[in-house]
């Protein structure tokens, strides 16, 4: 019988088709086409954490910033140092001194081969090794003498840092920065005065005028339900709640839930919302009876919320203020952009409901992530033609002032609108009228009482001690206790003395004269651990006043190490 096997073999299908639009290996090629990355670069890779605190325009404010530090010790060295990590773009030391090995022994960017070589030159070469990307110079001219000559050369820059210089240098360019701010539109240079003995110091802050974009509040929700958008209010009547599974119920926003109790409620009370404490118990009560299980999250925060619905939205009472301010009202061409955009809310809220624009954040809460988008939409909708509007009106300011409609970012125009309750302006005072007894501190000093156990009247007694040091520096060209420890005594008891006339040549509490021996025991020398400390707060406000974000230090704060307490103070 003949075999098949090849009859077989012939018919057997292959095990693998192939396809018709393969190809042949030798004649297949690799594509060319660049696979985008979505990596960050390495300028974002670096400032990442910082990023998340200030975000790309306060990074833009900070490398842009041109920082003085005037005297070159240890504490003004660590401020330049938590300015030049985060990328300021310049920073110079001007300093006439030449290295000591005191100054070696504190001062973490010196090296021994320093000594004898001027301080400034020497520091800047160690501070530029900590980022590339930042500029730094050194001058070792008198700052006394460039005073004189070249006032422009301190008003070049964005923010001056003096660290225990000269008192009498220190009110000298304390003045000169409060008259160069004196003209509206002129530049607007803070002073930070640092002034450290031992492990008890100081700063302050000088500035005339200071305008806050974003003060960062804990939370910038403009939810308006009293007075809901018309979007808003249409889309929570629309939902039909009888017809709707548990899983859907139990996840519909309590923002939603508000608004449509809110607006049920009005119909049946004449438009009113609840007032009475009775009214107000019936409003939750009714909003209870919707629920359909008693395990509805969403239903439980909408009743801790409930006071929402009849707490009236309105202007915060801080932006009033700052509307009712002469340099908002009356604004020119010269005037910042945060006070023309102040101008232009002004007219924006003579409109009604007299609101601000809503903003386009939500708080978190239960809800299903197609409730939560499509509510969040809403608000993000609403915030644009808010936005619009304010756009609009802004333009016709401008205009009125003779400036362009490009003039104003649209950058800063959005983050305005975003958080109009995040700004802020504050007034300050000359450094000169607490150093010579006069202004704030008057009255500071007039209602003092002791406290024990409040760390503040002690920081004050602190604050007192060193304005009679000062006066002791005036007198004698020196710091009470720099000199031969047999002299501390002697120092000790004429500034004691110096500050009994601070108090009309009263006899003071034990407490100045235990703050008084403290601040001249450490004969105003600069120890690290004080140095690093100081130059974090110093570099903190640094930062709050370049970015123009955070609300800075007004105006001064006293740090005790020994007793591990701080306080600040306004003067």
């Amino acid at each position: 019988m003949p075999s098949s096997d090849s009859s077989e073999e012939a018919s057997r299908p292959t095990k693998i088709t192939k396809m018709d639009d393969s190809l042949d290996i030798t004649s297949a090629t690799t594509g060319t086409t660049e696979i985008p990355s979505y990596r960050p670069d390495a300028k974002t890779r670096r400032y990442d954490r910082q990023l998340r605190l200030w975000a790309s325009a306060g990074q833009r404010s900070l490398e842009s910033a041109r920082v003085l530090l005037v005297g070159c010790d240890a504490t003004g060295c660590q401020a330049l140092k938590n300015l030049v990590l985060p990328g300021i773009s310049h920073f110079t030391i001007l300093s006439p001194n030449l290295t000591t090995s005191q100054d070696v022994a504190t001062n973490f960017f010196l090296h021994p081969d320093s000594v004898g070589l001027p301080i400034a030159e020497q520091s800047v070469k160690y501070l530029k090794e900590l980022n590339p990307a930042v500029e730094g110079f050194a001058k070792t001219e008198d700052p006394s003498s460039l005073l004189v000559t070249d006032r422009d050369f301190f008003t070049s820059f964005t923010l001056i840092i003096a660290s225990n210089i000269q008192p009498s240098l220190e009110l000298q360019l304390a003045d000169l920065l409060w008259q160069t701010s004196a003209s509206v539109g002129g530049p607007d240079i803070p002073l930070i005065a640092i002034r450290n003995s031992g492990f008890v110091g100081r700063v302050e802050i000088q500035l005339r005028e200071h305008s806050v974009v974003d003060t960062h509040p804990d939370t910038t929700h403009t939810l308006r339900l009293d007075a809901p958008f018309a979007a808003l209010e249409q889309h929570a009547r629309s939902l039909d709640l009888a017809t709707m599974d548990s899983m859907e119920h139990s996840h519909i926003p309590w923002v939603v839930l508000l608004v449509r109790a809110a607006s049920i409620w009005r119909e049946s009370h004449n438009g009113r919302l609840p007032e009475s404490s009775e009214e107000k118990a019936e409003f939750k009560e009714t909003l209870k009876k919707d629920k359909v299980k008693g395990d509805e999250e969403n239903y439980e925060e909408a009743l801790a919320q409930a006071y929402r619905v009849w707490g009236k939205s309105e202007l915060p009472w801080e932006i009033q203020q700052l509307l009712n301010d002469d340099s908002v009202k009356n604004i020119s061409a010269n005037s910042k952009n945060l006070h023309i955009l102040l101008h232009t809310l002004t007219q924006y809220v003579s409109a009604a409901p007299h609101l601000p624009p809503t903003s386009p954040s939500l708080p978190d809460m239960h809800s299903s992530t197609t409730s939560y988008v499509h509510l969040q939409n809403l608000y993000k909708n609403e915030y644009q033609s808010d936005l619009k509007r304010f756009k609009v009106l802004l333009s016709e300011t401008l205009q009125k002032v003779g400036l362009e409609e490009g003039t104003v970012p649209d950058e800063e125009i959005e983050g305005f609108v975003k958080n109009v309750g995040g700004v802020g302006i504050i007034k300050g005072t000359p450094l000169i009228d607490s150093k010579m007894g006069q202004g704030l501190i008057v009255e500071a000093i007039t209602n003092y009482q002791y406290d024990e156990y409040d760390g503040s009247s002690t920081c004050f007694a602190m604050h007192l001690a060193f304005l009679a040091a000062e006066r002791f520096y005036a007198s004698h060209k020196r710091w009470p206790g720099a000199k031969a420890m047999v002299n501390v005594a002697e120092d000790t008891s004429e500034v004691e003395e110096i500050l009994k006339g601070v108090f009309g040549g009263k006899e003071v509490e034990d407490i100045f004269i235990e703050c008084v021996a403290e601040v001249t025991r450490g004969g105003f020398g600069t120890l690290p651990t004080t140095a690093a400390f100081l130059g974090g707060v110093v570099a903190q406000e640094a930062i709050k006043l370049v970015t123009n974000q955070y609300s800075p230090l007004d105006n001064t704060v006293i740090v005790d190490l020994i007793k591990s307490q701080s306080a600040k103070f306004k003067f």
